[in-house]
């Protein structure tokens, strides 16, 4: 191999099934660490475990049908839970979180856990914390999450749409993972919406920006209020404003955590607004594509119908009509 030229690596499966809660239990303790387990309902048991991994990214889909409770001391990496079946829920602290189907929620790293699940199928996800680390503080300092649950519900659509995409990566034939690039900046992805998602320290704690910086907390804010006001006449200054910083720190801040403007991102939630109204509205209503476009702030059809169809793939009528 020529010197520069990137090494790729094979994304590793495993998979295992077994009818024995014994085995089970063997099984979950050396993929998850050690821990104190109690069940009950082992009649028609069944437990089911599949992985796919590349390099620190590791993705589960595990079935587990009793009933149970999990102690753990602390874990070691950094896990994310994404329930598709039954029901789980997770305990630290003075924190706790109920899921159901369609809820994701954080096992901390290092902090003392208890698991419930009852019939339980849930997929997994597994990132390295030093990962997590590099993304919240580059300079180093540490990241500490304080919650189990996304921080607000824009945030929680932004991580389960991150881990979908990755999950695909991940998962496909010939999957693209098996470059350590591809698999480096997946990682980075990961881990940058993990911070962004989760409540931790780099969210809490004092920060005296500079002049012209916003921090990330203010960020936060800003989405915070434009989430809360999407369907108001608000503006940068509004937005700044409920953030506690100025239009320019906010314009300079706000692509480096979400792609684009502050206004750019106001448009994107009305636009999704729009999307779900036409998707709950009956077209018997009498209402119309330029009624529900309006009203969320997008004045010219034919330029909201344009922009529409990029993202949806599909014109806006269609949506309403179906």
């Amino acid at each position: 191999m020529t010197e520069g030229t990137e090494q790729s690596l094979e994304v590793e499966h495993f998979e295992f099934g077994t009818s024995d809660p014994k085995t089970a239990e063997s099984v979950t303790k050396s993929v998850y660490g050690d821990c104190r387990q109690s069940g009950r309902g082992a009649e028609d048991f069944t437990f089911s475990f599949r992985r796919t991994s590349a390099g620190g990214i590791s993705l589960d889909h595990v079935v587990h049908t009793m009933d149970m409770s999990v102690d753990y001391a602390g874990t070691d990496g950094l896990m994310f839970i994404f329930v598709t079946g039954g029901t789980f829920g997770v305990a630290s602290n003075d924190q706790e979180a109920r899921l159901r189907i369609g809820d994701t929620a954080l096992y901390p790293v290092g902090v003392p856990v208890r698991l419930a699940w009852d019939r339980l199928r849930a997929e997994i996800l597994s990132v390295p914390p030093e990962a997590v680390e590099r993304a919240a503080a580059p300079g180093g300092g540490g990241v500490r999450f304080l919650g189990t649950s996304p921080v607000s519900p824009a945030m929680d659509r932004y991580w389960r749409s991150t881990v979908g995409y990755v999950s695909h990566q991940l998962e496909t034939p010939h999957s693209p993972l098996s470059s350590p690039l591809a698999r480096a900046q997946t990682l980075d992805l990961l881990a940058s919406a993990a911070v962004k998602a989760f409540p931790n320290t780099t969210m809490t704690a004092d920060y005296h920006p500079g002049p012209g910086h916003a921090s990330p907390a203010a960020v936060r804010k800003a989405v915070e209020f434009i989430e809360a006001n999407a369907d108001r006449p608000v503006g940068l200054s509004d937005i700044a404003a409920a953030a506690a910083t100025s239009p320019g720190a906010l314009e300079a801040a706000f692509p480096l955590h979400h792609g684009t403007s502050p206004l750019g991102y106001l448009r994107r939630v009305r636009l999704e607004r729009a999307h779900r109204d036409l998707e709950s509205t009956d077209p018997a209503s009498g209402a119309s594509v330029p009624h529900i476009a309006t009203r969320w702030g997008f004045p010219q059809s034919g330029a909201f119908a344009a922009h529409y169809h990029d993202v949806y793939g599909r014109p806006p009528g269609h949506t309403l009509h179906t």
